[in-house]
This record gives C-alpha cells, structure tokens and sequence, in this order.
C-alpha cells in the first residue's frame, strides 16, 4: 500500500471513530468532549480532502 493510500485510509478511520464517538455508539459523551470530537472531524475531514 502506498504512502498516500495509507494517509487516506487513516482518515477514513479516524472519521469512523470520531462519527460513532460523537452517535454514541462508544459510551456516553459529555459537552467538552463532544466539541472536542466536532473539531477533530471537521479536521480529519479536511485531512482526508487534502490528501489525496
């Protein structure tokens, strides 16, 4: 796999987890958390969009 296809398959990833952690799907999530999770998936969102 190359270099790219692996950035690209980390973000993928990453926008799973921050997507289920933010549907509760992971436990019960608190407000300073939550906002925390909304600004790392608007990131990894961007990431994903510039990377490849």
């Amino acid at each position: 796999m190359s270099l790219e296809q692996n950035d690209r398959h980390h973000w993928i990833e990453e926008i799973a987890f921050l997507e289920a952690r933010l549907n509760g799907s992971q436990g019960d999530i608190d407000q300073e958390d939550r906002a925390a999770c909304e600004e790392a998936l608007k990131a990894a969102k961007i990431n994903l969009a510039t990377c490849c």
